[in-house]
């Protein structure tokens, strides 16, 4: 009987045994929590949602039938230091990883339509990371269990059944999001008013390779956010902070939507203003030519802001506060953000100079 592990890259670790004869059932258990459950027969589990330069404890727990205790081993586990970018989402040629072309032109109106979706919210911008609000990202190991999804609002025709890890928790605010990541299967499974084990408002499966939407643009569906988009899409994760830059757009939502009008790459929205309101799916962008180096803002700031000119931002949702969405540390065990350098819960955002951004011209879907 042996029990190994060993780091894959900075960001995850694979486990590898051979199990007791009388084992049907293994218990991975990382710093005392809880992972993942999987049959001893699958041999290799492999744990994400790591930090660089960080050692684990990982405990191995063999069950017989009968869930009782055949084995026990620890291994420990260092991570080494990131020497590539975090892997994004979607594919390269998605919309969420396109930069703005340098000859992007402006909307009609659209200062009068920033100044009232934007700045007039401008006391309550934030990055939305808190466990209340913030979207947790869990990962599904090939052994892991698949469980079918019960649902309850929307698209309940549709059946789904996705790997879904143990440790998988949803937000804790209202909207009980949840992001599942099966890279095995290349698959994203988005969902909302999610509660273990498992049930949704709405559950979608969507390719982490793919568009980053959930259905193309100028069809109508529904999805786990209010535009149609995937619910990973423009999430910023705790790793791009501590890279120094984000390599693709954000997902923003803001209080003053547009009704009656989905703006391209949306396929939905649940907008409820007139069109001097801000459209879901509309882009936007911060100023260029502002020195965002030369402000007195933190670190992670400036680097929200220089994705914001570079990419820019996609209108996703209409919510209580001018907000940019984040990753929950639910999943993680342990609080990735202070790691990074940024305040856990909703730092604020309000420094950013919201009356800089500019609304790019928008498509009809």
């Amino acid at each position: 009987m042996s029990v190994s592990g060993s780091a894959i890259d900075s960001f995850s670790a694979r486990l590898s045994w051979r199990q007791p004869p009388t084992a049907s059932t293994v218990q991975i258990w990382r710093d005392s929590r809880l992972i993942d459950r999987v049959a001893a027969a699958a041999r290799t589990y492999t744990d994400r949602l790591l930090w660089e330069r960080s050692s684990y404890s990982y405990a191995v727990v063999f069950l017989d039938h009968r869930g009782r205790t055949v084995g026990s081993y620890r291994v420990q586990v260092s991570t080494p230091t990131r020497t590539t970018p975090f892997p994004r989402l979607y594919a390269d040629s998605s919309f969420w990883n396109a930069p703005i072309a340098p000859d992007a032109r402006a909307e009609a109106g659209s200062a009068t339509i920033i100044s009232n979706s934007l700045v007039r919210f401008a006391s309550t911008a934030n990055l939305v990371n808190s466990p209340e609000h913030g979207y947790p990202i869990a990962y599904a190991d090939p052994a892991t269990a698949s469980f079918p999804i019960g649902c309850t609002q929307y698209d309940c025709q549709t059946k789904v059944s996705f790997r879904i890890p143990a440790y998988a928790r949803p937000n804790i605010g209202s909207d009980g999001h949840l992001v599942v990541l099966n890279p095995s299967t290349g698959q994203e499974l988005d969902m909302f008013a999610a509660t273990c084990c498992w049930t949704a408002g709405s559950r979608y499966v969507t390719s982490m390779g793919g568009s980053g939407a959930i259905c193309p643009p100028g069809a109508r569906c529904n999805g786990a956010v209010a535009a149609g988009f995937a619910e990973a899409g423009g999430i910023i994760r705790p790793e791009e902070i501590a890279q120094g830059h984000i390599d693709h757009a954000l997902s923003v939502a803001t209080p003053y939507t547009r009704a009656d009008y989905i703006a391209c790459p949306a396929t939905h929205t649940d907008g409820r203003y007139s069109a001097t309101a801000i459209p879901e799916g509309a882009r936007i962008q911060l100023d260029p030519s502002f020195d965002v180096q030369a402000q007195g803002w933190p670190r992670w700031e400036k680097i929200i802001a220089t994705a914001f000119q570079v990419y820019g931002g996609y209108i996703a949702d209409t919510s209580g506060s001018l907000a940019v969405r984040a990753e929950a540390n639910a999943s993680r065990g342990y609080d990735a953000w202070k790691k990074a350098g940024v305040p856990t819960e909703a730092p604020s955002l309000t420094q950013l100079p919201w009356s800089r951004f500019r609304l790019l011209a928008v498509t009809p879907c």
